[in-house]
């Protein structure tokens, strides 16, 4: 009688550890994926929380197929090694979620803790599935007893392998993935529109493809959902908000990407590539221009525009920057010819240069500009204008004398006297640099070869 006393005692004494709730297991669901080493719990037909986890060193260890939460279970000691429950030394931590795998009833595989926090989401254990400590606290705390716990290898999502399992309905989940979609677009859309509001063209741009692309991933999950006004109610809701906001940015954000690009072709050295990109950007203004008058949108803070304005003076200052070490290198070089070829186009380049510097906000930002890049240009045509000038009507005089109008050409040699007089006058007033002796002489030289044709 002894003997059957103690081993009542022992038996009640075991199965105390078990501390087994009386609630049944509602509509919850445990996906296990041993091909990413993830846990996914699922409750009231919902995606509730993902897990990172340890399961078998070996891929027969832990086994797959579907199981039962049978017993919850805290502080179990670790029999094999005598550690109490509770322990810190105890690798089965301080909750287990018995399954009834594999013929056991809950007494050796379980999801449970661990006392090494580095092994979760590796391959280490002996069959058991191991999580964090903390998550696994909270997971025991929600957990039903006798709910389904699913364990597979496989490259499906863990919605995917719910319909599989029949857990939820597709036409259910098509709707719950296009709200989740939609969450995520607004979150994205609350963010941007911030980027709006500040007027910060850069970080307008900087969140322009994450809006877009969750779009897109929007789109394509409602386009999924069943039924044409369950499609109308979100599209509304979370598509239509963020199209505006696309529309009311798109072409602020092509031409600052645009500008980008030229700032980078310009300093490969490649100009004329610079300069057909930025032929585009006028296109890129009248297009923006029609598009948010068609959509009556919102207009852009002030902001935006100026600071585009400015990258484009930029874009176009270091452009004429670039031109004007070209120019002062055929005024070194000292043959008029070239220099009187590259004028009209340096000096058109100046102009625009100009125009852009004069359509940048504030004054102060406008003189730097303009000292930067406009005054330097404006002393290498004030160094070589009368030159270029002498140049041409000593062209012009050569050609009345190949057509045999000696007056006319008498005549044009009176006005070459007062262009070189004014042209001793400015460069002394001014200070400039002198220009090659090869230049004068190229002129002098020309100019007796044509006064000998006229005596």
């Amino acid at each position: 009688m002894k003997r059957v006393g103690i081993f009542f005692i022992l038996f009640i004494s075991f199965f105390a550890f078990f501390q087994q709730p009386a609630e049944a297991s509602g509509d919850q669901l445990i996906i296990i994926n041993k091909s990413t080493n993830k846990l996914a719990f699922f409750d009231d037909g919902k995606l509730i929380k993902v897990f990172n986890v340890a399961t078998g060193r070996r891929d027969s260890y832990t086994p797959e197929g579907k199981f039962k939460i049978v017993n919850k279970i805290k502080n179990r000691p670790y029999y094999k090694e005598n550690i109490p429950g509770g322990d810190p030394r105890n690798p089965l931590g301080d909750r287990w979620l018995g399954l009834d795998a594999r013929g056991t009833y809950g007494t050796t595989y379980a999801i449970h803790g661990n006392s090494n926090e580095s092994s979760i989401g590796k391959y280490v254990s002996s069959g058991c599935v191991r999580l964090h400590n903390n998550e696994v606290r909270w997971l025991f705390g929600q957990l039903n007893l006798y709910t389904t716990v699913i364990i597979t290898d496989s490259g499906a999502s863990f919605e995917k392998l719910a319909v599989e399992h029949g857990y939820l309905d597709q036409n259910l989940l098509n709707k719950q993935l296009a709200e989740k979609a939609g969450s995520k677009l607004l979150s994205e859309l609350s963010a941007y529109n911030s980027a709006i509001n500040s007027g910060s063209i850069s970080k307008i741009n900087s969140l322009y493809d994450r809006l877009t692309s969750q779009l897109k991933a929007t789109e394509l999950a409602t386009g999924k959902v069943s039924g044409k006004s369950n499609r109308e109610i979100l599209e509304a809701k979370y598509i239509r908000p963020s199209k505006i906001a696309i529309e009311r940015t798109i072409y602020e954000v092509s031409q600052y990407r645009l500008l980008n690009d030229v700032g980078v072709l310009i300093s490969k050295n490649k100009i004329s590539t610079a300069e057909d990109q930025l032929s585009k950007l006028e296109r890129l203004k009248k297009r923006s221009i029609a598009i948010k008058k068609a959509g009556n949108y919102k207009a852009l803070p002030a902001n935006v525009d100026r600071s585009l304005l400015a990258l484009k003076a930029t874009n176009e200052g270091n452009i004429m920057n670039t031109t004007l070490a070209q120019f002062n290198q055929t005024i070194s070089a000292g043959k008029i010819g070239t220099i009187n070829s590259q004028y009209d186009s340096f000096t058109k380049k100046l102009r625009a240069t100009e125009i852009a510097i004069g359509q940048v906000y504030g004054s102060t930002n406008r003189n730097n500009l303009g000292d930067m890049y406009i005054t330097p240009s404006k002393v290498a045509v004030e160094r070589v204008i009368y030159e270029v000038s002498i140049y041409r009507l000593l062209n012009e005089i050569y050609w009345l004398l190949d057509d045999n109008k000696l007056n006319q050409a008498r005549n044009e040699f009176s006005t070459l006297d007062r262009l070189k007089r004014r042209a001793i006058e400015i460069k002394k007033n001014g200070g400039y640099q002198s220009v090659p002796d090869s230049i004068s002489r190229s002129l002098s030289s020309f100019e007796n070869r044509l006064k000998t044709q006229v005596k």
